[in-house]
């Protein structure tokens, strides 16, 4: 797994951001990240319950980024 890859899912777990990994075998899951002391593998909690996935097994991930909008916007 690329070094890019598992820092941007240690960021996604620091900030409680919603993912979606893409697995090597062609699985998607999706969930959110959450921090871990394991350092082979990655927690992500789904709808399902909590899921450990070994960080060699993923091939991509995909962060949602909640944007905060301050002040009014309607003119």
């Amino acid at each position: 797994m690329d070094k890019k890859l598992k820092q941007s899912l240690k960021v996604a777990a620091v900030r409680r951001e919603l993912i979606v990994v893409w697995l090597l075998n062609g699985d998607k899951i999706k969930g959110i990240a959450e921090v871990s002391a394991d350092p082979e593998r990655v927690k992500i909690i789904t709808i399902e319950g909590p899921v450990w996935v070994p960080y060699i097994e993923v091939e991509s991930i995909s962060r949602v980024i909640r944007l905060r909008v301050e002040g009014e916007t309607n003119k």
